[in-house]
């Protein structure tokens, strides 16, 4: 089982040029600290926060779509809690991706697990330990209806570097959904690459 400290950015789109597969979030994990500094505070993650406020089996289901001069992709992600407790949460997904005529393919499921809490590392705040970029910027807010469901999400905007020139991403991000991102758009201009991703499901209960 993988045990994963943190994300500070969203990960690439490109068509041809990165792994579809992997999951919807495309999330980049800071590596963790191989020396801790025992004198720095712990604090809550951030994942953690996010999960446990919801009954285990609580599950979200997004869809990805890909789309360039050559075609399309959409991966479907789906993401559950699989099970809470006092030291953590243990958070599964399973990605589908559908290639036009080609078969579809389905792949494992995943199992990941965050810690209740870490310790910040030397020269992060919580805050920033959460951000979805160091780039990032808050633009605004907007609420987004899911199901019978009405989010009130927070807007990002900022400008990524993936391996075929600049990227821009716009991220609607809310904390009463598991996974916080409720809609995310990235962009990359050289390519004029398009990735669309929304939340279609959202069904749980709150503990």
């Amino acid at each position: 089982m993988k045990t994963r400290l943190g994300c500070m950015i969203v990960g690439c789109v490109a068509f041809f040029g990165c792994d579809v597969g992997k999951p919807a979030n495309a999330i980049v994990y800071l590596p963790e600290v191989s020396v801790v500094d025992e004198s720095l505070p712990r604090v809550t993650h951030p994942e953690y926060a996010n999960w446990s406020q919801f009954a285990e089996k609580t599950f979200v289901v997004r869809k990805r779509v890909v789309s360039n001069a050559g075609g399309s992709v959409l991966v479907t992600t789906k993401m559950w809690l699989e099970k809470k407790d006092a030291d953590g949460v243990s958070v599964g997904s399973q990605v589908t991706v559908e290639r036009p005529n080609e078969p579809i393919v389905e792949n494992d499921d995943d199992i990941v697990r965050y810690p209740a809490t870490y310790r910040l590392p030397k020269g992060l705040d919580a805050a920033s330990f959460d951000q979805p970029s160091a780039k990032a910027k808050e633009t605004g807010t907007e609420v987004i209806q899911i199901g019978d469901k009405k989010l009130q999400t927070r807007i990002f905007e900022w400008e990524e570097r993936n391996e075929t020139g600049p990227m821009t991403v716009k991220l609607w991000r809310s904390d009463e959904i598991p996974g916080k991102i409720v809609r995310q758009e990235m962009l990359t201009k050289s390519t004029e690459t398009k990735s669309v991703e929304e939340v279609t499901e959202f069904h749980s209960q709150h503990q």
